[in-house]
């Protein structure tokens, strides 16, 4: 057991690097079907176009939403707006149409270049690969492997030669192929004619379940190629036989390492790439976003700096009314006050001129008719306080709180009338200055 562990290790070691490491480009499997892995990547292309249809589709309608509900606006905007600032509202809203137009024709374009994809991709499927193209390289190396099994009786070392010369005319550099030549002529025998002969068609066998179906695959195909002298090798056949059928196993697994690994990558590819387009996506969604936001900011600022220039000039026009009508206010009250000094000064003059006529010609028909117009209109004005006393008593005598009212009003009157005389004298002093 701890000899074939040794063996493994060599083998492992002294294959070249890019095998060890199951690159697309050294895959040793023919008979891997291609079209599952092709299905698949068309179906999660698919998946993915479909998605992106499905996103972008959204967007142009939340876009359409968007510019709809921008004209509802203008438009109850605009009703209710005069001629200026429905011109600075209709800028505003053509700047916003222009860029939600821009925006959904950006989106329209980029629907129909996915819909032009997916259409392609269901018509025409995947493009061929690296490693199907590598596949079939490997397929045309059959023939000349089958033509090197008839000349394996008579010149193994040529078969061996021939062989290696196959494998780096598709695997790589003479370095590479040494390394795997060092490998397989450690456990090659004296005579191994008919185990190399076998081995050219083990290769494009289907994998055996374990050790004696691979050996019974061997003999089989060295008597199809019709080698019936198997009992000529001896125990030497046998025992090379088995040691390559080991190394014929430990490639298998090399090679379903290689495809897990393979498939592994393709996985990661996808979800990588599904996981890029997604970021970039919400990147440029992210980005749009940002842009309408400061669009939206500048036209607010805009709007706002108009406004403000606007609230400034009417303040302005306000404070000049302001000014003008307390200057006509002012105006109007000097010359109301200039009127009244001149009807004094003229009052003054009349005064003076009575008072030097009384001293000159003292009348008693005058004063007798001074005396009666001062009675009769002692009389005037007693009866209109009656007649209004009167008006006013019948309603004020409905309650108590009237009554009594009307006792202090009475009161306050037969006051007045008593000092009638001091009343007259400080009027006349009032009118008539000393």
């Amino acid at each position: 057991m701890r000899g074939m562990v040794e063996r493994h290790d060599m083998n492992t070691l002294s294959l070249p690097l890019n095998i060890r490491r199951g690159g697309s480009d050294t895959n040793l499997n023919f008979d891997v079907p291609d079209g599952i892995l092709d299905f698949h990547k068309v179906k999660l292309s698919a998946d993915s176009l479909k998605q992106k249809i499905l996103k972008v589709t959204e967007q142009i309608r939340i876009e359409q939403t968007s510019r709809d509900g921008n004209v509802a606006e203008y438009l109850k905007l605009v009703n209710s707006a005069d001629k200026q600032q429905a011109g600075r509202i209709k800028q505003v809203f053509e700047k916003k149409n222009q860029k939600s137009a821009q925006s959904i024709a950006q989106l329209q374009k980029k629907l129909e270049q996915y819909h032009r994809k997916l259409r392609e991709l269901e018509q025409n499927g995947t493009p061929r690969s690296s490693k199907d193209i590598a596949k079939d390289n490997l397929k045309d190396i059959q023939p000349s492997l089958k033509d090197a099994q008839a000349k394996a009786r008579t010149a193994p070392h040529s078969l061996e030669s021939e062989f290696a010369n196959l494998i780096r005319n598709k695997f790589g550099s003479a370095d590479n192929i040494a390394h795997l030549r060092n490998s397989l002529e450690e456990f090659r025998p004296e005579a191994s004619a008919r185990a190399y002969g076998g081995s050219a068609t083990i290769v494009n066998k289907p994998k055996y379940g374990s050790d004696d179906e691979c050996s019974s695959g061997t003999s089989g195909s060295a008597d199809s190629n019709g080698n019936q002298s198997f009992g000529a090798g001896g125990a030497g056949t046998l025992d090379s036989q088995g040691k390559l059928t080991a190394i014929l196993e430990e490639l298998r697994e090399i090679k379903d390492t290689q495809a897990q690994l393979a498939e592994d990558i393709e996985a990661l590819k996808v979800q990588f790439k599904r996981e890029y387009g997604f970021i970039s996506q919400t990147l440029q969604e992210e980005t749009y976003r940002y842009e309408r936001l400061e669009d939206q900011l500048h036209d607010l600022t805009d709007l706002h700096q108009h406004e403000t220039a606007n609230l400034k000039q009417e303040l302005a026009s306000i404070e000049e009314k302001v000014a003008y009508q307390a200057y006509e206010r002012s105006r109007d009250i000097q010359e109301a006050l200039e009127s009244c000094q001149t009807r004094i000064s003229k009052l003054e003059l009349h005064q003076q001129e009575q008072q030097a006529l009384q001293s000159d010609t003292v009348n008693a028909k005058v004063l007798l008719g001074k005396c009666i117009n001062v009675v009769l209109a002692f009389m005037t004005v007693i009866l209109v306080c009656v007649s209004t006393i009167a008006k006013f008593i019948s309603p004020m005598m409905k309650s108590r709180f009237h009554i009594l009212g009307t006792f202090f009003a009475v009161t306050l009157l037969a006051i007045f009338c008593k000092n009638w005389d001091h009343i007259l004298c400080a009027i006349e002093r009032i009118i008539i200055p000393r």
